[in-house]
């Protein structure tokens, strides 16, 4: 479909694959056609109909048409999730929706993607979580957190972890050596005595008992 011309060429994501010609990133179509023309530093994928380009050292984005959606401003730029990427200025992260509008003041030290409408953010190095609206739902409090996965984050405190939920309510308290993700309602956790199963409740399904787990 394309000749192997390219110094590089990425995976294809929303029908457009990155590609590298003579130091400079573009973008073919499933046709093989050169869609974008090779003239960035560097490019991601598409994601949500958006692409980070590099232009000059700095970072910015552009469409499917190659039409920039947000000038290249930023010292970094990650993937849109959930309408929203995170971007990096003056050595702080915040972020932009989908027209290139900040949504969210570059103010954090560091921030993660959104998943089920709430993002990782950190402030002076403890860990909180926003809204797309760019509030916090949950303040900067905890020693280290994880993205929600069905309604529910692993946060830890003092050495302990737990769980909240999207409100940023604590529903499961920090008692736990290690715990792991939600899926299909349950988690695995672990204490001295060893891992166990609980519900989103918080009670133990089966006990800490167990040397080691296999995800199921």
């Amino acid at each position: 479909v394309s000749p192997c011309q390219f110094d590089y060429a990425g995976s294809f994501s929303e029908g457009l694959a990155n590609v590298e010609q003579n130091g400079k990133s573009g973008y073919i179509n499933t046709k093989g056609e050169l869609a974008i023309p090779c003239q960035f530093e560097n490019a991601y994928s598409f994601s949500e109909g958006l692409a980070c380009i590099r232009q000059n050292g700095k970072w910015g984005y552009i469409n499917a048409k190659g039409e920039v959606v947000s000038p290249c401003q930023f010292e970094d730029a990650k993937s849109f999730s959930e309408g929203l990427a995170k971007v990096k200025q003056n050595g702080k992260w915040g972020y932009v929706n989908t027209k290139g509008e900040l949504v969210s003041p570059c103010q954090f030290e560091d921030a993660y993607s959104f998943s089920e409408g709430l993002a990782e953010v950190e402030q002076n190095g403890k860990w909180g979580y926003i809204n797309t609206k760019g509030e916090l739902v949950s303040p900067c409090q905890f020693d280290y957190v994880k993205s929600f996965s069905e309604g529910l984050a692993e946060v830890e405190q003092n050495g302990k972890s737990g769980y909240i939920n999207t409100k940023g309510e604590l529903v499961i308290p920090c008692t736990f050596d290690l715990a792991e993700d939600f899926s299909g309602g349950l988690a695995f956790v672990c204490r001295e005595s060893g891992w166990g199963l609980i519900n989103q409740k918080g009670d133990l399904v089966v006990p800490c008992q167990y040397i080691d787990y296999v995800n199921y």
